[in-house]
């Protein structure tokens, strides 16, 4: 993996985890919108890929799942650990890439706001590693207008904060992305009007491998 990307990403989160959690008040409705999507009264586990300051992970234990976050970014998991008021949730720092768990350990594997920042090879590798470690997974992230005058104001604006790998992001179409995996997007919900995607994804088949993605 291009180490270029690993000391970027360490130092852009690194630089603004001491004021996420404020940037991020006005995604306060979407964490909990995000739980919601799971319906479940059992103890169910539950992996938060890229959980950052903890927010996303704190919505899920409060409904009693099992939750793990894993980040790359010591400094925002830090800030996670202070907040955490929960036994039922623990922080890993961890490449989502090569994820320190087994086959099929958790019931749901959940992603939010990460994807854009990660060039597409990377993308494409922990993509893989969550449908590994389970079976359903949820997916959050910008909703791009389809139009081209709106494309471009959106990806225009939200370029001027997001990483430098956003625009390849924005390129693409996150529904093909996730098809290509193998998942079958089964409910599918927006927040903040329509600006963010919500997308609960099951599974198609498992071979074992994570080279083997025919469906």
């Amino acid at each position: 993996m291009d180490e270029n990307y690993y000391r970027y990403i360490r130092g852009f989160f690194g630089k603004w985890a001491s004021v996420y959690n404020f940037i991020a008040l006005p995604l306060t409705g979407i964490w909990n919108k995000v739980a919601d999507m799971i319906d479940s009264k059992a103890k169910i586990k539950i992996l938060d890929v890229c959980s950052g300051t903890g927010t996303q992970a704190f919505a899920f234990a409060k409904r009693g799942y099992e939750v793990v976050g894993l980040d790359l970014s010591r400094e925002m998991l830090r800030i996670a650990e202070k907040k955490n008021k929960y036994e039922n949730v623990r922080f890993v720092v961890a490449d989502a890439t090569k994820m320190p768990f087994e086959n099929d350990y958790f019931d749901y594997a959940c992603i939010s706001f990460a994807l854009r920042d990660m060039p597409y090879e990377v993308r494409h590798r922990v993509l893989d590693e969550m449908r590994r470690v389970s079976r359903k997974i949820i997916v959050v992230d910008y909703h791009i207008p389809k139009t081209k005058l709106h494309r471009r104001l959106h990806v225009s604006f939200t370029s001027l904060y997001e990483s430098k790998y956003y625009r390849d992001f924005a390129k693409r179409n996150l529904e093909d992305l996730l098809q290509e995996h193998c998942f079958r997007i089964l409910k599918e919900t927006y927040g903040l009007v329509d600006f963010v995607k919500i997308l609960l994804c099951e599974r198609k088949s498992f071979e074992g491998k994570q080279e083997n993605t025919n469906c």
